[in-house]
């Protein structure tokens, strides 16, 4: 069971670098124009499906995100593709974006601890 376990981890870490490295370079799609990265991969323990935890350099509200996860997994069927080429596994799994809000959290949190910290140096 340890076995299986520590395959799938490193499946998941291989597919975030390849996936990553796909949506920068291979998706062509004039639609998209950020910066998308890859912050986390989840694989089904029998690797037949994969989560994909997507950020973006901007910060954009619910609806552009909503159409660019509509793009992305859209392009799915051309990514398993592209990973096909690229990964030697039997199966490779059915791919499903998910937006990932943990970075622009992280970075409320930081703008808020800032003016937090020049209050106190005012007071």
């Amino acid at each position: 069971m340890e076995k299986s376990f520590n395959r799938s981890v490193r499946i998941a870490q291989e597919l975030q670098k390849k996936i990553a490295i796909i949506i920068q370079y291979s998706l062509q799609d004039p639609r998209i124009k950020t910066i998308i990265t890859v912050s986390e991969v989840r694989v089904s323990k029998d690797l037949s499906h994969a989560q994909i935890f997507i950020s973006f350099l901007k910060n954009y509200n619910k609806l552009n995100i909503k159409k660019l996860l509509i793009i992305l997994n859209k392009a799915s069927t051309y990514i398993r593709k592209l990973l096909c080429k690229e990964m030697r596994l039997r199966i490779i799994p059915n791919i499903v974006f998910y937006h990932d809000n943990s970075f622009s959290i992280g970075n409320n949190v930081s703008i808020l601890l800032n003016d937090l910290s020049k209050k106190d140096k005012h007071a």
